[in-house]
């Protein structure tokens, strides 16, 4: 089929498929209620997956591996929002109908239900290159064309809660690999010469998705998003239009052109203040560096190759403005002490009485607050308070305080204080103490020996009649 020019706004959307994933709390805590319930709204089979051992016990699946159609779509416990949250996983369907169901499930919602900051819905886009063909598809679009020309100011302008989520981190990041690189232009633009925020799922547009031919929008949600059906409609159509143009990619726009040169201007303001040690220590007066607590000047500018990639990652990355950064040769580990980040993305770090929040792996924390932080491979040591987080496979000791977190240790054990919440699997450890209201998931892998597997509910058998898939 032929490429037109010019396709009407209809054809566009006309073209497009539509996935979503609803995360919401349900005033009930019946999940299979929930199910039959939001079936019979929406008139489509709303399966629960659920986990069957060789006893015959049966819990809802997290994360199963049953994959939703246009016609039979999952519903499952969501514990990283709390013991109450559920997550109704659509299948990809046409523009049309998707919108249909967006709107009957926000009517769901709004009278059965609630939403908070903690939730979101993303939305998933392909185009059927059988309705209207593009030049490109989508696993081979041009990802710096897609963030030159995204306009996330009209997200955030609906959704300003969103701005900083770690969950949905702007897209609106590009620079050279290396401090002190030289500038690459567009048209040489290769993931060997520019940074771009496509290595990990929790941006804004999950590019990470496109090798399966569709994109994630990640940046809608917040509390009471059910109540907005029509921006987040209007937004959907943006998204589509935007996704076409993009795959029908020519040129970069004066417009794109000057956005990169800004982005590099930017990024190469950033950088004279690396470039030697004495102009960091003028144009960051309120930062103290040492390499093992030393703060002469000639150590410092002797040591500057080996410590100013980090330090770069730290201020601009995280923010900081004040504090103190320190290098230990003895065990090469690069330290914080007394600073606040905010959004930052850093990992293999030792962070002393800091305030953080943002994603953080592969790191070591003394006497921090830590809070809406994303905190994987990680080690917990004493006197931290981390709260509405996600904590994955980290060693958690005693005198850590871990309020309303959801944990996901499946190796280490948990020796430290937890109220409320949901430890997803880890040991629970002898000097352990667990609130009450704390709610402990023993979730293991579905059994497929004697008898086990993986069975579901579905509203259009008798609840008993479960079939295994």
């Amino acid at each position: 089929m032929k490429v037109k020019k010019n396709y009407t706004k209809t054809e566009i959307l006309d073209s497009i498929r539509c996935g979503f994933e609803f995360e919401f709390y349900s005033n009930t805590a019946d999940v299979i209620k929930t199910a039959r319930e939001i079936s019979k709204r929406i008139k489509k089979r709303v399966v629960v997956p659920m986990s069957l051992s060789a006893l015959g016990q049966e819990k809802p699946l997290v994360h199963s591996p049953v994959k939703p159609t246009a016609d039979i779509f999952k519903l499952e416990p969501d514990y990283s929002g709390g013991k109450k949250m559920c997550e109704l996983i659509t299948g990809p369907m046409k523009y049309a109908e998707a919108r249909n169901i967006l709107i009957k499930v926000f009517e769901w919602i709004q009278s059965n239900g609630y939403t908070n900051e903690r939730c979101s819905i993303h939305v998933n886009i392909s185009l059927d290159s059988n309705v209207i063909p593009t030049r490109f598809t989508i696993d081979k679009m041009n990802i710096p064309k897609f963030i030159l020309s995204f306009d996330e100011d009209k997200i955030f302008e609906k959704f300003p809660s969103r701005k900083d989520s770690v969950y949905a981190r702007s897209i609106k990041s590009i620079r050279p690999n290396k401090v002190l690189f030289y500038d690459p232009s567009l048209e040489e633009f290769s993931r060997a010469t520019l940074t771009l925020p496509a290595d990990e799922k929790y941006y804004g547009v999950n590019f990470l998705k496109a090798e399966k031919g569709y994109l994630e929008y990640r940046y809608l949600g917040g509390a009471d998003y059910e109540k907005k059906s029509k921006i987040i409609l209007d937004l959907i159509d943006y998204f589509a239009l935007h996704l076409h143009d993009v795959l029908n990619f020519e040129y970069f726009t004066d417009n794109e052109k000057d956005k990169f040169r800004k982005m590099m201007d930017l990024a190469r303001k950033s950088y004279e203040g690396f470039v030697k040690y004495e102009s960091f220590a003028k144009k960051y007066p309120k930062i103290a560096v040492t390499v093992d607590l030393n703060d002469d000047p000639q150590v410092l500018t002797s040591m500057w190759g080996n410590i100013r990639e980090k330090l770069y990652d730290v201020i601009i990355t995280g923010g900081m403005n004040k504090g103190q950064f320190n290098y230990d040769t003895e065990i090469a580990k690069f330290q914080l002490k007394d600073t606040e980040l905010k959004n930052c993305r850093l990992s293999e770090m030792e962070f002393i009485n800091c305030k953080l929040e943002g994603v953080l792996d592969r790191s070591w924390f003394w006497g921090c607050e830590l809070k809406h932080v994303r905190i994987t491979d990680s080690f917990v040591m004493k006197d931290n308070k981390i709260e509405s987080s996600k904590v994955s496979e980290c060693e958690l000791h005693t005198g850590n305080v871990l309020n309303d977190c959801y944990i996901e240790n499946k190796k280490l054990i948990i020796n430290c204080e937890v109220n409320d919440g949901v430890i997803r699997n880890g040991e629970i450890g002898k000097l352990a103490k667990i609130s009450k209201d704390t709610l402990i998931v023993e979730a293991p892998p579905a059994e497929t020996g004697n008898g086990g597997g993986i069975v579901f509910y579905d509203p259009k058998q008798d609840e008993k009649n479960k079939k295994n898939v």
